[in-house]
């Protein structure tokens, strides 16, 4: 559901993009029989689809990196299955501020 959501997303924001520039550019009409704006086109309407797949990609990451961490507390820090001891959140917490950090500087 949720790449669905982000590919629905992004074909409407490809959309809102190109009025956008229509508008502000003053173009009355658009010809894509000219290949420059062809090609200006093609490549402006897959824009949101390749910021929205490098950005499910980041987050991937970093869900996979707090897996890995909640894994490794569970099997290190005896009783913590049990209740009586408590977690690491301060390394859970950095796992998810570097990884907002780092991914997000080129998502991907």
């Amino acid at each position: 559901i949720g790449k669905g959501f982000a590919i629905g997303s992004a074909a409407l924001v490809s959309l809102a993009l190109f009025g956008a520039f229509v508008t502000r550019s003053g173009i009355s009409q658009v010809n894509i029989i000219i290949p420059l704006a062809f090609s200006g086109l093609l490549v402006g309407s897959m824009l949101p689809y390749a910021f929205s797949a490098m950005t499910m990609k980041s987050v991937g990451k970093a869900a996979l990196a707090m897996v890995v961490e909640v894994r490794r507390q569970f099997q290190t820090i005896p009783g913590l299955m049990e209740g009586t001891a408590k977690p690491d959140y301060a390394q859970c917490v950095r796992i998810s501020t570097d990884a907002s950090l780092k991914e997000m500087i080129l998502p991907g």
